[in-house]
């Protein structure tokens, strides 16, 4: 049997198919990084907000006891 040429065309198609594949490879990693990077900005912002709340809530702790304080230093 004599051997038959190679079909250019079923090469070409088998090129594509293997860039498809590194291509889907690609877009899954960068699906995963930009999963994780919505993960960690979800919660940093978290954590600011929880700073902010703490932080009004100390200060206004802390606005109500200068206020005590100063009722105390004018009866005594």
């Amino acid at each position: 049997m004599s051997k038959e040429p190679e079909n250019l065309i079923l090469k070409l198609l088998r090129d594509i198919r293997a860039t498809q594949d590194d291509h889907g490879h690609e877009i899954k990693q960068l699906r995963k990084q930009i999963a994780e990077w919505q993960e960690t900005s979800a919660t940093k912002s978290g954590f600011a907000v929880h700073a902010n709340v703490r932080h009004d809530t100390v200060a206004k702790e802390l606005e109500a006891l200068k206020k005590r304080v100063a009722k105390l230093e004018k009866v005594q």
